[in-house]
């Protein structure tokens, strides 16, 4: 007779949400967005803005510095004001 051992696996803690603040190149439109990665953000901002090519920049909406890595857009500030830009779209103060 063997013996069963059960195992239960925890999925790894994701980081808690954080606000966002997402607006469209014109800044006509602006959406508040919560996650807890640029991934995240990103898809969430694709959807918000009803965007289907999935190319897309995010750059900070005050100076148009692009956020392409996950390790810059975990040092910037909770509430943080993005822009997205669509293929051939570019930031403009």
């Amino acid at each position: 007779v063997g013996a069963v051992t059960k195992q239960t696996l925890f999925p790894p803690l994701m980081p808690a949400g954080r606000p966002f603040r997402v607006s469209n190149a014109s800044r006509s439109s602006r959406k508040g967005i919560v996650a807890s990665s640029l991934q995240e953000l990103i898809s969430k901002t694709l959807d918000a803005f009803l965007i289907s090519a999935g190319i897309v920049t995010l750059v900070l909406e005050e100076d148009g510095t692009v956020v392409d890595t996950e390790e810059f857009f975990r040092s910037l500030d909770d509430n943080t004001h993005f822009m997205v830009l669509e293929k051939g779209q570019k930031w403009t103060q």
